[in-house]
């Protein structure tokens, strides 16, 4: 029997454009990004793409900070699914092509998937220290296998306790079969989850549920960076991923300026921030479609929603689906 590897969850490019004034995802609009840009926009923000290797692209060229081949090939992205992921992140204000949700965030690329979209338990592992030895904030996973095949993959396991109890963010594509328990690692508790919606806020199709997802964030026909200075669109909960690595980027740099009164040390303290900030879009509570709901940027109290405001602007969100 084959070695079980890691894997791109399945995916598909929407369509393609070579030139664009700068665009903003109706990711941008459903997560209420402007509103956090008036506090952030990540600055002092470091976030690997754990992926499918180093983008060569304008609207990243200078967002890159240092990257690292963990596969045996050349680092160069010739599969196109990192450069996009990179791009949700943090592709750079410049009046052309995309921006990211934090755009002013420093990226770190981890090359892990082969050309052909795989990886092994070791270039995973091998990442993540890498990882942790750069003092990353943020790792973003838009990868795994299987749920049931969580016992192959020890040295993962290991480097993400490592990480976790380092301090570092590990956010985690929860996969694409429409099944009913994420994959992993997006099982592990010491990472965070994430399921897709579309521009409706519907649960994606495809999108994996089930008790271990953490929350829910566009995935559906996200434009972003990809190959030879391209763009497109692309659907998965790999893009839903690097969604919540944006917005957890945001909420990072805004407590690196002002701690305030709840202060994040780890995994466990952003997982609680993006609970306060997120709106229920299933049955009244954690369901296994959406998880702990949407992270949306209050215009309340900046990055943090209050109780009964919360409830008022969420009673308001389900008003539209009447």
């Amino acid at each position: 029997m084959d070695k079980p590897v890691f894997t791109l969850p399945p995916y598909k490019v929407e369509y393609k454009m070579m030139t664009l004034s700068e665009v903003k995802n109706y990711g941008h609009k459903i997560h209420n990004i402007p509103e956090a840009w008036k506090f952030t926009k990540g600055e002092n923000v470091k976030v690997a793409i754990v992926d499918t290797g180093l983008p060569n692209h304008k609207d990243l060229e200078n967002q890159i900070v240092d990257h690292a081949d963990f596969t045996g090939y050349p680092v160069k992205d010739i599969v196109g699914h990192g450069t996009h992921t990179a791009g949700i992140v943090s592709a750079e204000e410049n009046g052309e092509g995309v921006v990211g949700i934090a755009p002013k965030s420093k990226l770190y690329i981890a090359k892990a998937l082969g050309d052909s979209g795989s990886g092994s338990d070791e270039s995973i592992a091998n990442s993540i220290e890498w990882c942790i030895d750069k003092k990353i904030d943020i790792i973003n996973m838009s990868l795994g296998a299987p749920k049931k095949a969580e016992s192959a993959f020890p040295l993962t396991k290991n480097a993400i306790k490592l990480a976790y109890n380092k301090g570092i963010i590990i956010i985690c594509a929860a996969g694409n079969e429409d099944a009913s328990e994420v994959g992993f690692p997006a099982c592990m508790k010491e990472t965070i989850s994430v399921g897709a919606i579309d521009s409706r806020k519907r649960r994606a199709s495809f999108s994996n549920r089930g008790s271990q997802l953490d929350f829910a964030a566009s995935g559906v026909d996200i434009v972003s960076t990809y190959l030879n200075n391209s763009y497109c669109s692309m659907s998965g909960t790999s893009m839903a991923c690097p969604i919540v690595a944006g917005i957890v980027a945001l909420i990072l740099s805004k407590h690196k300026k002002d701690q305030g009164d709840t202060p994040i040390y780890n995994t466990d303290d952003v997982r609680e921030h993006l609970k306060r900030i997120s709106i229920d879009m299933g049955p009244v509570g954690f369901d296994n479609d959406y998880g702990n709901g949407l992270p949306i940027f209050s215009n309340f109290e900046g990055m943090d929603v209050p109780v009964e405001k919360k409830r008022t602007f969420l009673q308001w969100i389900k008003s539209l689906f009447k």
